[in-house]
């Protein structure tokens, strides 16, 4: 049966007629994620169930909300960081620009002023700034936010702050998400305790993700791949981050509306 709230919330579930009726205030959400090697307990594609459920728990809260609309998740990302594992799928990170911008193009061209690049893979935060200035700057009306899940505030009542800092993938905060989103994907046997990133007792001025960074392969930081403690994480902790994500995602769009 045709549920039209659920259904609706996703530009791919509708028809050539529907786009043409929506608003263009209608903010679109565009989804960013990436297929990458997280380590022997974590699935590759672990960044894109991540934003995909917390975009369908997201839309499951806001069934009757229609200021929103959904772009497919753009899974194959810039992940040369993680090339060194089998496994990842990467594109190299001129050509995952000039393709986001290409796309892109295709929805701003439609006249759409309102956008969030929702992005859940924190070596493409660089990349999707080019890419918002870029089409800012052709888009001249535009409103583009540029919202990294993983950022969002609040997270430090749940997981520690050196955990959120200094393990940032694969450690606690990725797996109870997993554990909470899609349980069954989870290789529990092989949850095992890590390191955090070496920044976190570096008293240098150049660190991996200091303000003075050095340019850095995940082997660099951990041979295993995993940079951070999977083994604090828990199904518990995981609803509780969900929880933050979707009621910041409201607020997001709520503020972005009045823009």
């Amino acid at each position: 049966m045709y549920n039209n709230k659920m259904l609706t919330k996703f530009w791919n579930n509708l028809t050539t007629q529907e786009i043409s009726k929506l608003s263009r205030n209608t903010i679109i959400i565009a989804p960013f994620s990436a297929i990458e090697q997280h380590g022997s307990h974590l699935p590759l594609n672990t960044d894109k169930i991540i934003l995909d459920k917390l975009i369908d728990k997201f839309c499951e809260e806001n069934k009757k909300n229609k200021d929103f609309v959904i772009l497919p998740n753009l899974c194959i990302g810039s992940s040369s960081e993680h090339n060194n594992f089998q496994g990842t799928l990467s594109v190299d990170s001129v050509n995952y620009i000039n393709f986001c911008l290409n796309y892109l193009e295709s929805v701003f061209s439609q006249k759409f002023k309102k956008f969030i690049f929702l992005n859940s893979h924190g070596g493409q935060i660089s990349h999707l700034d080019i890419i918002a200035k870029e089409l800012k700057n052709k888009f001249k009306s535009s409103k583009i936010i540029k919202a990294n899940y993983f950022l969002f505030d609040g997270f430090n009542k749940i997981v520690s702050q050196n955990e959120l800092l200094h393990g940032y993938h694969g450690g606690e905060f990725e797996t109870s998400l997993m554990l909470y989103l899609a349980n069954e994907l989870v290789r529990k046997d092989k949850i095992t305790k890590h390191k955090l990133s070496p920044d976190y007792n570096n008293k240098r001025l150049i660190g991996f993700e200091k303000n003075i960074k050095l340019q850095w392969s995940t082997e660099d930081i951990n041979k295993n791949g995993i940079i951070g403690n999977p083994a604090n994480a828990s199904s518990k902790k995981g609803e509780e981050l969900t929880i933050i994500v979707t009621s910041t995602l409201k607020k997001i769009i709520i503020e972005l509306k009045l823009l």
